[in-house]
């Protein structure tokens, strides 16, 4: 008889075995955490901004993946750190040099060129630059190597110039103080830098080329900065493939500028390492556009995220696993072929049924060879019952061997069927020959 101690013990050990084994089932079924450090830029850059944002949204939203910031010195570092394989994630401008380590998850917001300038400085294009301050963003940045080849492009010697290495943040305070006559910088639009120059009332939006004068109509304007930005792009283009037209739009920034102006830009990739997993890559896109609200109330650069065009036009070639989540909507195998499927099922049954024709005509051709024996013997019966000497029934007994041996022979070269119409037929064979060997005895006795 079992005792309550033994009763109580069993059941603490089957309490123990259900909790071990539910942590053994946790443990199996979470994901096992993982930690990827993502290269953006300097802290208080839009880089730094912008990857901030992206580590909340995938944190809260996966949280077996730990998202690790790295301050850099922009795109060309981040660049380099993604060959050496110190960081699995980075933002980059679509036009940094880097190697074939390197593979795009998605395009996140265009980064157009700004100029900014200081209202006293006398500039009104970037024709005006000469025996000027300008500030370029920091030594080593994307921004700086796009800006240098802009400058040279519009004719510039660095010579003429007076360059300064400076983030953002430092350009626009020395540009407001009067430190220096004008800013060259890629950010994205509404960069709460430049937004806080231009307030000041000291700092304005240039263009890079001078406009020629226009109606007062919005369209009209527009219509020529697109211009602008479309010429500008197009040459440019020859020494940055990756380079595109934008607009920075009417009133953009708070009360500036007064018209559209026409500027080039590149676009601002978030991109991996080649041998990041196909599930973590195709988890990471997922989650930017799920929470692109979010993403988007954090930043407005994110507003930019657009399934049609973020993958159009990209140095780097797109992640395997970004390219299963774009193409999910994709019609499947069946779908994409459903008319030469629906041809070729036609052109199966029409070959089905000839086959199935094709068979009932052989069955019948053998049925009628098989039809022509039977009027053979029934003939042959038929004139034996009419009455026939004996030499009449040796003709008899010599053409029931013939129709015997042409049987045989097309049954050979299976012409014929062994099925149940040659048994009768043998039948009807050996019932003849026993007629035939009947009648020959009995004429014989009478002959005899």
């Amino acid at each position: 008889m079992e005792t309550p101690s033994i009763r109580k013990r069993l059941i603490a050990f089957g309490l123990l075995g259900a909790l071990a084994m539910g942590f053994i089932a946790t443990q199996w079924l979470t994901p096992a955490k993982t930690t990827l450090i993502f290269a953006t830029g300097q802290r208080g850059g839009l880089y730094h901004e912008l990857g901030q944002a992206i580590k909340t949204e995938v944190q809260q939203a996966h949280p077996h993946l730990r998202i690790q910031l790295e301050e850099t010195k922009g795109s060309l570092d981040n660049g380099d750190r993604l060959q050496k394989q110190t960081v699995h994630l980075a933002l980059l401008q679509n036009d940094t040099p880097a190697t074939a380590h390197v593979r795009s998850l998605t395009a996140v917001h265009p980064e157009l060129l700004h100029f900014l300038c200081h209202r006293e400085a006398g500039i009104h294009s970037i024709r005006d630059l000469a025996d000027k301050t300008v500030a370029l963003g920091p030594k080593g940045s994307g921004s700086e190597e796009f800006t240098r080849e802009f400058l040279r492009f519009a004719g510039l010697k660095e010579s003429q110039l007076t360059l300064v290495n400076l983030t953002l943040k430092e350009a626009t305070a020395q540009l407001v103080a009067g430190e220096v006559d004008a800013l060259l910088f890629l950010t994205g639009l509404g960069n709460d830098a430049c937004q806080r120059a231009l307030q000041s009332g000291h700092v304005r939006l240039t263009p890079l080329a001078p406009l020629t004068p226009v109606t007062s109509f919005p369209h009209t304007k527009a219509g020529e900065a697109k211009a602008v930005a479309q010429t500008l792009a197009d040459g440019f283009r020859i020494h940055y493939p990756y380079v595109s037209p934008h607009t920075i739009p009417l009133l953009a920034y708070p009360e500036q500028p007064a018209q559209p102006i026409g500027t080039v830009g590149v676009k601002a990739v978030f991109v991996c390492h080649t041998d990041l997993s196909d599930e973590i890559a195709e988890t990471l896109t997922r989650t930017l556009y799920e929470h692109r609200a979010a993403l988007s109330q954090k930043h407005s650069a994110f507003s930019s995220l657009d399934e049609q065009s973020s993958t159009a036009h990209l140095q780097f070639p797109l992640h395997p696993g970004a390219e299963n989540f774009f193409r999910r909507t994709d019609p499947g195998f069946f779908a994409k072929h459903v008319e030469v499927m629906g041809f070729v099922l036609t052109l199966i049954l029409i070959l089905w049924s000839v086959l199935v024709w094709a068979q009932r005509w052989y069955l019948q051709s053998r049925k009628n060879r098989i039809d022509t024996y039977y009027v053979a013997i029934d003939d042959v019966i038929n004139r034996l019952h009419d009455g026939t000497d004996l030499k009449e029934i040796n003709q008899l007994e010599t053409e029931l061997l013939k129709i015997r041996q042409r049987a045989s022979e097309e049954l050979v070269k299976e012409q014929l069927d062994a099925d149940e119409s040659f048994i009768i037929y043998q039948n009807m064979l050996n019932g003849c020959q026993q007629l035939l060997a009947q009648k020959k005895q009995a004429k014989q006795l009478e002959q005899g």
